[in-house]
């Protein structure tokens, strides 16, 4: 059987593309502000691959939340950027998709150790969530490969060139980095922790 991998054209994902070589890419326009850096990012990760990858634009940014969408972020909300059940919603689109390419049976996600501490990152979720799908006509998985790892030992291990992981885009706020959300934070602090490694 094969995977496919939801390449959001960040650098943990675009890192697991490189490693693991899924069968199909699938991108997903979501309404999110930095949606047409991240497509653009994934397209060329994938072509580099020479990965097959399917884009896919669903706008949800009515049901969005903070950074992401460009709005005050819903009271309680974990993280300035947090879109409720964005994950989750991600991974249903991502199966459907799938359901169109014969032999993929899971979808595997960018998340690594950091991601723990976030609702839909855990190890909890995601097995929730692999059960469910698995229980649906398709019986399509999910798995992170690279959970175990943090976001500098997968770029390491994934072997990534850094001109590749250069195309990548992590900024929350839009389509040019900002430099100051926390996704160009994480980008940088990855970085930087490379440089002094190479």
């Amino acid at each position: 059987m094969a995977q496919a991998l939801l390449l959001s054209g960040g650098m943990d994902s675009a890192a697991l593309a490189w490693w693991k070589r899924p069968a199909l890419a699938i991108n997903i326009d979501y309404g999110q502000r930095p949606a047409a850096a991240e497509r653009e990012a994934a397209r060329m990760v994938s072509q580099e691959i020479g990965l097959p990858l399917e884009t896919v634009q669903i706008d949800l940014s009515s049901l969005g939340s903070g950074t992401l969408v460009g709005t005050p972020a819903l009271p309680g909300a974990p993280t300035p950027e947090w879109w409720p059940y964005r994950n989750q919603l991600l991974l249903t689109f991502a199966a459907a998709v799938a359901l169109r390419h014969c032999g993929i049976d899971t979808i595997w996600i960018g998340s690594v150790r950091e991601d723990h501490i976030n609702g839909d990152g855990n190890p909890e979720f995601r097995e929730a969530i692999s059960k469910l799908m698995k229980l649906q006509e398709g019986s399509i998985g999910v798995d992170a490969p690279a959970a175990h790892l943090s976001s500098t030992e997968l770029v390491e291990v994934s072997g990534v060139p850094p001109d590749v992981l250069g195309w990548t885009h992590s900024c929350f706020l839009s389509n040019e980095p900002c430099l100051d959300c926390r996704g160009c934070a994480k980008h940088l602090s990855v970085l930087n922790a490379l440089r002094r490694r190479w």
